[in-house]
């Protein structure tokens, strides 16, 4: 679905920061069909159809890692209500060209994320289809203090999703608009794993991309599952970024 622009407090583009970006490059494109463009500043925009859909930056401490951005109308304000809410700044607002402003935080939990201004670029102008990000979410051990935040800094609240036998699951509204989810840490997470935003992309086939991600280097950390929406699976690149991705059910799919 082509995408012009992005109401604030609306997730609206997806960053990987990698220790090795050509291989990350190469790792997409050959999954997803990405292509990829330079822009200002050294980073690296990956293309659907020649639409931007996803950025890739070189991660200065080498570890991989897909990070979230939520659309602000005033970058440095949401800076104020970070620090206000008990999160911290961890890049301050600065312009990136005239794209926009862009800030680096951390959540009360140290979870990372990001927020944009727009400039002349909105964020990822496709989503929502095969090959695109389709959905972002919090992982959280601390469903209450997660919400307590993220309340504080962009006005969300949260609704029950849809939900299965192996966890709750919640979802973030915006003015009564559904722009992402949170996700509870069970059991089946790794006793020390860190709350963190993860990026879910759409796809096809599920079984296929598990195969390709295998034959280009990629591990399968979890998965195939039924999510219930469709199929899903937790995958691992090269470089180490994580990802999910889901093939959803005929019916559920935008035309």
């Amino acid at each position: 679905m082509r995408v012009r622009g992005y109401a604030p407090a609306t997730p609206c583009w997806s960053v990987l920061s990698s220790g090795d970006p050509a291989a990350a490059a190469d790792f997409y494109c050959g999954l997803l069909g990405w292509t990829t463009t330079p822009t200002d500043g050294g980073g690296t925009a990956f293309l659907l159809r020649d639409l931007v859909v996803a950025g890739l930056a070189p991660a200065p401490a080498g570890r991989a890692a897909w990070l979230t951005y939520v659309a602000t109308d005033a970058v440095e304000a949401t800076a104020e209500l970070v620090t206000a809410a008990g999160g911290a700044v961890l890049a301050p607002p600065a312009d990136a060209g005239d794209r926009g402003r862009a800030a680096l935080f951390a959540d009360d939990a140290g979870a990372p994320f990001g927020a944009w201004q727009r400039g002349r670029f909105a964020g990822a102008q496709v989503v929502d289809e095969p090959g695109a990000i389709c959905w972002s979410e919090v992982v959280t051990r601390d469903l209450g203090a997660t919400v307590a935040f993220y309340g504080k800094v962009f006005g969300w609240t949260e609704q029950a999703g849809t939900s299965d036998a192996i966890h709750d699951y919640h979802e973030w509204l915006s003015t009564n608009r559904v722009v992402g989810g949170i996700s509870e840490m069970d059991a089946a997470y790794p006793a020390g794993t860190p709350q963190h935003w993860r990026t879910i992309l759409s796809i096809d086939d599920c079984a296929g991309t598990i195969a390709r991600a295998g034959e280009l280097g990629g591990r399968v950390l979890a998965g195939p599952v039924d999510a219930g929406i469709g199929f899903a699976a937790h995958i691992m690149d090269p470089t180490g970024g994580a990802f999910l991705v889901i093939e959803m059910l005929p019916e559920l799919r935008l035309p």
